[in-house]
């Protein structure tokens, strides 16, 4: 479970903000200070909230969190007010790690989508809740929705994860808000995140042993030093139990904790086209950490001049059997590759293939032949970015298997 230091900013200052602003708690440290302070104690990311501009307030602090993106090399995701395709663009050409959207994420999903597409894993939808149901425009606003009814949806979008913060905690319990958020992490294989519900380490451990919670945000009791982060950290890092059979739902299963094991198949005959996919992996295991791929040409390091072909074979048929998919390159694919022998050996097993292949109208014989054995085709358009490319081809992939493992 990853700990997430939060700094709250209003008017150059860090606060822990309230559902009312009379309650804003203001505290004598600085935000450079507060960032410096976590970056030496060992924080791997850092959350930035501009809660004025969160309160659509005319002063804002992107200028100073400008600063401070610009002061360490921690990964920061920045939040607050964040309500245009502009300012997402904006705030990642700033070095911004990932931008974390709140109200525009319940009101504008088309615009969610394309941040999205363009960014992705670079998106965070932020759920502020008040009595089970979504607060929007700085919490000061209630919604009909509640967050059950948002999530799949949400994620259907192409974001990176969602964070869950009860706005009703400063005089409660956060048993009800833990509930709420392990509820909401059991509908989607997207990282869920706690946010505002620690207050002490055994806090922290109560949260690092809920099956399905990826992460914590933790703000004010790091600001008032009820606990010290190194203290956090060494918590979350500790080896934990396997979870109690049941607790554990068939997403999880197939998405955070074990993750889906793809096969790609793809020609690897040249050096040009092992580096592409393998980019391509990189690709889509930095943005989708729970897929495991296997690239068998690679991976499996067999001696090809002392094996058969039929023992060769019986390798690959044996990774294709521990396969939860297949994904299938079809640019560039010969009569003569091992293709059609995964194609077709993945579908007598049963397997679910997905196709990759450009949207050029000029196909071979053997990409038509492999094509139609594939239950899903991923097109995309080919250029001289492959960076862009491998995104594209990664957000559609994300998108269908989660869709698929439904």
């Amino acid at each position: 479970m990853i700990i997430i230091p939060e700094i709250q900013i209003k008017e150059g200052k860090v606060i822990t903000g309230a559902a009312d602003e009379s309650s804003d708690i203001v505290h004598e440290i600085s935000p450079r200070q507060a960032m410096q302070n976590f970056v030496t104690d060992g924080a791997q990311v850092l959350q930035i909230v501009d809660i004025d501009a969160a309160r659509s307030k005319p002063e804002n602090n992107v200028e100073l969190i400008r600063e401070l993106l610009n002061e360490t090399d921690i990964p920061i995701q920045v939040a607050g007010g964040i309500r245009t395709l502009a300012q997402i663009n904006d705030w990642f050409e700033a070095g911004a790690a990932r931008v974390v959207l709140g109200t525009i994420a319940i009101t504008d999903s088309p615009l969610v989508v394309e941040a999205a597409s363009r960014h992705p894993g670079g998106i965070i939808v932020h759920l502020a809740t008040r009595g089970g149901y979504v607060m929007i425009d700085g919490w000061r606003t209630q919604t009909a929705f509640m967050p059950q009814d948002l999530i799949r949806d949400l994620q259907m979008t192409g974001i990176a994860g969602v964070v869950h913060k009860g706005t009703d905690l400063m005089d409660s319990e956060y048993d009800e808000a833990n509930a709420l958020t392990e509820q909401m992490s059991h509908d989607v294989s997207i990282p869920v995140y706690s946010s505002g519900t620690v207050r002490t380490l055994d806090d922290i451990a109560r949260l690092h042993y809920l099956p399905n919670i990826n992460g914590v945000i933790v703000s004010h009791a790091l600001m008032t030093g009820e606990i010290a982060l190194k203290d956090a950290l060494q918590i979350s890092t500790q080896k934990d139990a396997n979870p109690e059979p049941g607790s554990v739902t068939h997403n999880v299963n197939m998405g955070i904790h074990h993750g889906i094991r793809a096969y790609l198949a793809a020609y690897n005959s040249s050096q040009a086209a092992r580096v592409w996919n393998l980019a391509l992996r990189d690709m889509i295991t930095e943005d989708n950490p729970y897929m495991e791929i296997l690239i068998p040409q690679i991976d499996l390091e067999l001696d090809a001049e002392n094996l058969s072909r039929r023992e060769i074979q019986a390798c690959y048929e044996s990774e294709l059997e521990k396969a939860d998919i297949v994904i299938v390159i079809l640019e560039g694919v010969e009569a003569e590759a091992w293709t059609g022998f995964e194609c077709g050996y993945a579908r007598a097993q049963g397997k679910y293939i997905y196709g990759v292949i450009s949207d050029e109208p000029n196909k071979g014989a053997s990409q038509l032949r492999f094509e139609s054995m594939c239950d899903e085709l991923i097109n995309f358009t080919p250029g001289d970015d492959v960076t862009k490319t491998h995104a594209e081809i990664s957000h559609a992939l994300t998108t269908r298997v989660m869709v698929q493992n439904q």
